[in-house]
């Protein structure tokens, strides 16, 4: 989902009470997102400005952002020219998805100047930018330089423009006489709102028409009931106008926030939220955690898929050697055939052929021999390859069992890696990717990096059960080797790369165990499978071997459960 203009007008409606107050801060989280953190009325706002193109909106929000080490030039800028600056206006014309912030603050000589802020609210095209009081721009926290495109550039120096301008009508000025002469006029119901009037994705206009009829086609309705549409588009656009708002959250089978509504939704599962910010704030909490997740997961990922990608060539080498018995013993066989046929052969022949007496019967076997060597080195040089054959193959099961134990590792971590939901946790487990030497330290830098601990997920079974679960192998070993009791159930699934489970209790009754193996599952490899084999055991019987790398165990005395982790099982159990 991404702000239209109606959702934008809602939320502005609550921007307006920043108008007196003054900016006493300036955050640049990410490269595409601003914070202005307001002083006004004795409270502290936070305005939120993102020009993400998946996520780009405007509004105030009370989710904390961490500051990145080094504030970009962007932020800076904004630092140097509006702190302490005082916010005079606040406007959105008609419904487009255009936001002005004007702050009146001083210049570099000490003189009060107005600057406008504007942020654009248009999917991949959304930007950020300040412009002083003759309308020039300062910058932007994107600039469009001259070739990037063909509408207009967005560069300090140049004056600010519009972006084009839709030929489309502003709903709330819209009688109910406009309504009916639009809706008569076209073919689809959403499309045709969408087309004609600012601030209406065609997905809300589609719930818009739905809140009057299940019809899609303007044809398939009856003179009334276009009319008692445009009646219910009028008196919504005139509430809104007043600034009477429902802020609703639609939610999916499962609960979660699929869309943001500044009116309720009829027919569709709903959640009432106190203000928009509060309805944008729970909507994009988790889609901001994935995608921050995503970005600085980049480099680790691909590190790790690197990695296993090297492991997968060294096992297929392997097996071309494990698989070479046969060439091996052929070797050997051809240097007892010369040494037993040493009477018959002479210096200068480049095959002979000798009868095979381990074949039964015997059968003639052609044998190539080197013309520059006597049959007795000729003897000698197979038997040389043939142990030579025979230690490397040795070597390659080896060294297979060690590349199979990497390969186990990487595909752990890159498990865990998908499960990281903090800023801690990638840190962590890119640390622990340096002491095993797949990332490399700054230089200069030779000591681990002192982090705070992450904690792992927590959740309690339908008897009341606390059921732990590890999201990369720092928490692993944590919760297996430290903090669960001997008593207490260890699950992991059965060879494949997961999360360490525990269950609090000695004894849990098997309800407990089945919604513990269920997350087992769902925290692994193996999510999205069938019949996963989860193993357990009480966590006396689980070891960790000297030099085994972090996460890895061992256990003895398990049972195994076999289950399907669907995410509507894990949505059942609590979360503390």
């Amino acid at each position: 989902m991404v702000m239209d203009g109606l959702n934008l007008y809602a939320s502005i409606c609550e921007i307006k009470a920043l108008i007196g107050g003054r900016i006493e801060k300036v955050q640049q989280p990410e490269k595409d997102a601003l914070v202005l953190t307001v002083r006004g009325g004795g409270e502290n706002y936070r305005l939120l400005l993102c020009a993400s193109p998946n996520q780009c909106r405007a509004q105030l929000t009370g989710v904390k952002r961490a500051n990145p080490t080094e504030a970009p030039a962007f932020c800076m800028l904004l630092r140097k020219r509006l702190t302490g600056g005082r916010i005079l206006n606040v406007e959105q014309r008609g419904l487009d998805r255009i936001l002005f912030l004007d702050v009146e603050a001083k210049n570099d000589l000490g003189d009060l100047v107005t600057y406008r802020l504007c942020a654009e609210i248009m999917g991949k095209h959304s930007n950020v930018i300040l412009m002083d009081e003759k309308g020039i721009v300062v910058d932007a926290i994107r600039r469009v330089g001259i070739g990037m495109s063909n509408v207009r550039v967005v560069v300090p120096g140049v004056p600010y423009e519009l972006p084009p301008q839709q030929d489309k009508e502003n709903p709330l000025m819209a009688s109910q006489d406009d309504f009916i002469r639009v809706l008569q006029a076209g073919i689809r119901i959403d499309k045709t709102l969408s087309g004609a009037f600012f601030g209406l994705s065609p997905a809300v206009a589609a719930v818009l028409a739905e809140q009057v009829t299940e019809k899609q086609f303007i044809a398939e309705l009856t003179h009334e009931e276009v009319e008692h549409m445009a009646a219910y588009l009028h008196a919504l656009y005139e509430e809104l106008g007043l600034g009477t708002f429902h802020p609703t959250l639609a939610l999916n089978e499962y609960g979660e926030p699929i869309a943001v509504y500044p009116f309720t939704p009829a027919g569709v599962p709903a959640q009432a939220a106190n203000s928009m910010w509060e309805a944008f704030d729970r909507y994009y909490e988790e889609r901001e955690i994935r995608e921050r997740m995503r970005r600085q997961s980049a480099t680790i990922r691909r590190v790790l898929l690197n990695n296993i990608e090297r492991c997968e060539k060294k096992l297929s080498l392997y097996q071309d050697a494990l698989e070479s018995e046969g060439e091996i013993e052929r070797l050997r066989l051809f240097g007892e055939l010369i040494t037993a046929n040493l009477h018959g052969l002479r210096q200068g022949q480049s095959a002979a052929k000798l009868e095979n007496y381990y074949a039964d019967p015997p059968e003639p076997v052609e044998v190539s021999m080197d013309p520059r060597y006597s049959p007795g080195d000729n003897a000698q040089r197979y038997f040389k390859k043939y142990q030579k054959a025979k230690a490397a193959r040795e070597m390659a099961w080896v060294h297979r069992q060690q590349t199979l134990e990497e390969l186990n590792y990487l595909e752990g971590q890159l498990d865990n890696l998908d499960k990281c939901t903090t800023d801690a946790e990638i840190r962590e487990l890119e640390e622990e990717l340096k002491q095993e030497g797949y990332v490399r330290r700054e230089k200069g830098r030779t000591k681990p990096q002192k982090l705070p601990a992450s904690s792992p997920l927590c959740f309690v079974s339908c008897d009341g059960i606390e059921i732990l679960v590890g999201k990369n192998n720092r928490q692993n070993d944590e919760l297996t080797l430290r903090t669960a009791k001997p008593e207490h159930i260890w699950m992991h699934t059965k060879e494949i790369p997961g999360s360490h489970v525990i269950v609090a209790s000695a004894q849990p009754p098997n309800s407990t165990l089945y919604q513990a193996a269920i997350l087992a599952a769902w925290y692994s490899k193996a999510r999205g499978g069938s019949q996963v084999p989860v193993d357990y055991t009480p966590r006396k019987y689980v070891k960790k071997p000297a030099g085994a790398k972090p996460g890895m165990v061992i256990y003895t005395t398990n049972k195994t459960a076999y289950v399907t982790p669907e995410e509507s099982e894990v949505k059942k159990i609590q979360q503390k």
